[in-house]
Order: C-alpha cells, then structure tokens, then sequence
C-alpha cells in the first residue's frame, strides 16, 4: 500500500472541497493522533505514526460532500483507492458504529467500528478535538450524551476506547 503523505492528505482535502474550518480541525486532529501513536510506540507497541498521521488528516475528507453522519461512508468512498485510510474514514465516528445503529442512521448494513489500533487511535484524538483545539474526553462524552443521550451505548465505546488508548500511553 502506498502511503498519503501528510501534504499531499492536505491537498486531498482542498480538492475535496472541505471548508477550512475542517482543514483546520483535521490538523489539529492528526497533531493529537501523532502525539498519541508516538507515545504508545515509545512504550514498545507497534504503531505506523506517519500512517496515523496522514490518516487522522483525512478523517473527515468526507465533509467535503456532506455535514451529515454519512460523511464516513462519502470519506471512504474518496479514498476507495487507498483502501486502510477508507476504513479509517469509515470508522472514526466516536468509537465506531455498531451494525444495528448503522441500520438506525440510514447507512450501509455494516459495522464501523474501528479494529486496528491505527483505527481507534484516530477516532480517540477525533473525540479529544473540537473544532479546532483540544477540549478532551469530557467534551467528547458530553456531546454525544447530549445527542443520544447518556445510556447509549456509544457513550461507553468513547470510554471504553479513551481508556484503551490511555493504557497504552502509560
């Protein structure tokens, strides 16, 4: 597979008609899932940081065509080309979307649950981002309780995932 280098994720999302303030997040997102993929491979885990990097670039390449929940499904179809960024596309929602909820939110039947660390540290620093700075886990479960409310299931993934990827970076 080859790699998307990090300048040429930008000039991706530029042709892609992503607004600037989704530029701007993107990179505030891939700085954070640098910074986490690099500490967890100083703890010896194996980790691609420059994939991570130039994935969490284009997480939301997506918004370019839509604001709406599918623009993981648009993201993976940009980059059907480059099938493991698709799937980071596919899968950064929170912590991922059951088959079921996907079935709800009027997507393809399928899960989108993030599998490989790759993918879930992507999603985590999505969640630690908001527009444009870091507002952290809190910010993350808060938005989400308040959209689905705080018993749904997707507020435990964001926990459960916060604390996966924070066991690493110890």
């Amino acid at each position: 597979m080859r790699k998307i280098s990090w300048q040429e994720a930008l000039e991706i999302l530029r042709n892609n008609n992503c607004p600037e303030n989704v530029i701007r997040h993107c990179k505030v997102v891939s700085r954070e899932a640098r910074r986490i993929a690099e500490k967890i491979r100083e703890n010896g885990i194996p980790v691609d940081v420059d994939f991570v990097e130039s994935a969490a670039m284009l997480h939301d390449v997506g918004r370019g065509r839509t604001h709406s929940i599918t623009h993981s499904i648009e993201g993976g179809k940009i980059l059907a080309d480059y099938p493991k960024y698709a799937r980071v596309c596919e899968r950064h929602i929170g912590a991922g979307i059951t088959k079921d909820e996907a079935v709800k939110l009027g997507m393809p039947k399928k899960d989108y649950l993030p599998e490989t660390l790759e993918e879930k540290i992507v999603a985590h620093a999505d969640n630690l981002v908001g527009e444009d700075e870091i507002e952290g886990i809190e910010f993350a479960i808060a938005k989400v309780s308040k959209t689905l409310g705080k018993d749904h299931p997707a507020v435990w993934r964001i926990r459960k995932l916060n604390d996966e990827i924070n066991n690493l970076m110890k």
